[in-house]
């Protein structure tokens, strides 16, 4: 007896079908996880990801971002394959963080005509690709440390980035537009710039720049929150920082670590709203406390 060969195209779409908004905790984590397991290449999920009825309404065919993002993921696999990747920031981080981003997304769907063109947390169809590639490059050429001074890494993506795109033939002025737009957004994936981020998003009504850079550490956060996956993910990041930071790794494999980041943890954008992200962290909170206990 064979077995069924895995359709990714087929799973996906059904991950981002708009009648399914709200998912709770098990079935993402089972989503996560199945597409974790079949699929190894950066290039071959991005390939099927774009190509979901989703991002076939999002990505026109004049915009540079489809290109650019499967160019990208093709370079990340190159990458991949003549470097040892982090344990945590490797390409099934970036996956994760490119499924959550589309699920967050998706939830725009949902909203009133009238309050999404007046909110400062919609996203045109522009910003969604841009997004989605901000996604994938946002921990571009990760060496598995922490910054030793703010946004290091984080420049240091952006820096091989913008190596990266006119060698592989895209136009100067295509690359200048999407560095500019994705420039905050990724440095807004710099952790110890959260509290900040937060404090400027009260200010009402919040920058739509710091909105959309939000939905990108949203995406960057969602997986850690699920109650069994962020656990797994926790000991991932454990073992990348067990050489260069032996305590850090301690705290995290103990959970003490991983509870303390997650009560520094607020999902404040009504895309996570939507998604119950909120209720799902603090299920798992109330879980990993009476673990401790």
């Amino acid at each position: 007896m064979t077995m069924r060969q895995f359709d990714l195209q087929d799973y996906l779409n059904h991950f981002l079908d708009a009648n399914l908004f709200a998912l709770d905790a098990v079935e993402l984590e089972a989503t996560l996880a199945t597409i974790e397991r079949e699929v190894k290449s950066i290039h071959t999920f991005l390939l099927a990801l774009v190509d979901t009825a989703l991002w076939q309404s999002w990505l026109v065919q004049s915009s540079p971002y489809k290109k650019m993002i499967l160019t990208l993921g093709s370079e990340i696999d190159r990458m991949a394959s003549t470097l040892t990747e982090p344990a945590y920031h490797s390409r099934r981080h970036v996956i994760d963080v490119c499924l959550m981003l589309s699920y967050l997304l998706k939830h725009e769907q949902s909203w009133n005509h009238d309050a999404l063109k007046a909110s400062p947390w919609s996203t045109s169809v522009d910003e969604k690709g841009l997004l989605l590639l901000a996604a994938v490059a946002h921990d571009l050429g990760h060496p598995g440390l922490i910054n030793s001074v703010p946004y290091e890494l984080e420049v240091q993506s952006l820096t091989l980035l913008k190596d990266f795109l006119p060698a592989a033939g895209f136009h100067l002025q295509d690359i200048n537009l999407v560095l500019g737009a994705m420039e905050p957004w990724i440095l807004a994936t710099d952790h110890a710039q959260y509290s900040t981020l937060i404090d400027r998003l009260s200010i009402k009504p919040p920058s739509h720049t710091d909105c959309l850079a939000m939905l990108l550490v949203e995406s960057d956060l969602a997986s850690s929150v699920l109650p069994n996956r962020g656990v797994e993910l926790a000991n991932r990041l454990s073992d990348e920082w067990a050489k260069p930071y032996p305590e850090k790794s301690i705290a995290l494999r103990n959970q003490l670590g991983y509870l303390s980041f997650l009560t520094s943890l607020q999902f404040i954008s009504p895309h996570s709203e939507s998604a119950t992200l909120p209720l799902i962290l603090n299920n798992s909170l109330l879980q990993l406390r009476s673990h401790l206990s």
